[in-house]
């Protein structure tokens, strides 16, 4: 069940990063006779300290529920660094354990649960812009890609595990910001190999420092899609196709 669990995540971690993209290349496609203005981002993160609450939700036996932070330092708006991040774990029995014995009398064998967890990691960030909120306000967010690894430490010891997925911010200024993380832990067993574990976590976020040096004057393109057409139809615009001297009249 933890395989498929996996395998559905990734899969979700996928359509999150490629459908935007496919979107982007479609408009593309319809652009012509469009003005287009890029705007440069308006929050610029510099050194970014985060508080979050979470779930661990798919081992049978136990739900972990986890509280924790981490420290990002961005190099730029593309690039980041998750320095440190810890989780704590505080589960709770699902009850499943004493049903089986109850009903079935059959003791499984239980499998270690998970105490916390702490890393570190890379975090890309291509994917930026804004909504509108009821058509009365700006909403801004981004979508970004956190791949890293660290320990992981269980009732029987230490593991170490990696990590991969996605993540969606909302900013509420240059300060202020909330995420959503959605995180494939893959931790080293001795016994089957490896565990899987997703961890879903939603964070507040507080930025100190703006890098007001790297902002870049608006990229505009203001083609309005007659210019092919001008090409291959010269009459189409008057002053394409005259004879200057003509023009001119007697």
């Amino acid at each position: 069940m933890k395989f498929h669990t996996l395998w559905l995540s990734l899969l979700c971690t996928a359509g999150f990063v490629v459908t935007p993209a496919v979107a982007v290349a479609q408009s593309d496609e319809v652009n012509a006779g469009r003005v287009v203005a890029v705007q440069d981002r308006p929050y610029r993160l510099v050194h970014e300290f985060s508080a979050s609450v979470g779930v661990l939700p798919i081992d049978a036996f136990y739900t972990g529920l986890s509280i924790g932070g981490a420290y990002t330092l961005h190099f730029n708006d593309i690039i980041a660094w998750e320095t440190l991040s810890f989780h704590y774990s505080g589960n709770v029995d699902s009850g499943l354990e004493s049903e089986l014995a109850d009903r079935w009398s059959v003791l499984p064998d239980g499998e270690p649960e998970l105490q916390y967890l702490a890393g570190t990691g890379l975090v890309i960030t291509p994917l930026f812009g804004k909504f509108t909120f009821f058509n009365d306000s700006i909403v801004h967010v981004s979508t970004y890609l956190n791949v890293g690894g660290g320990l992981a430490k269980f009732d029987d010891g230490f593991r170490p595990q990696g990590t991969i997925g996605p993540g969606l911010r909302l900013f509420f200024g240059q300060v202020v910001s909330t995420r959503l993380d959605l995180r494939n832990v893959i931790a080293a067993d001795d016994q089957d190999g490896v565990d899987y574990l997703l961890h879903i976590t939603l964070s507040v976020s507080f930025n100190f420092g703006n890098r007001e040096d790297e902002r870049k004057d608006d990229v505009r393109d203001s083609r309005t899609g007659f210019e092919a057409l001008d090409e291959l139809y010269p009459l189409s615009d008057p002053k394409r196709g005259v004879d200057p001297d003509k023009e001119k009249g007697p």
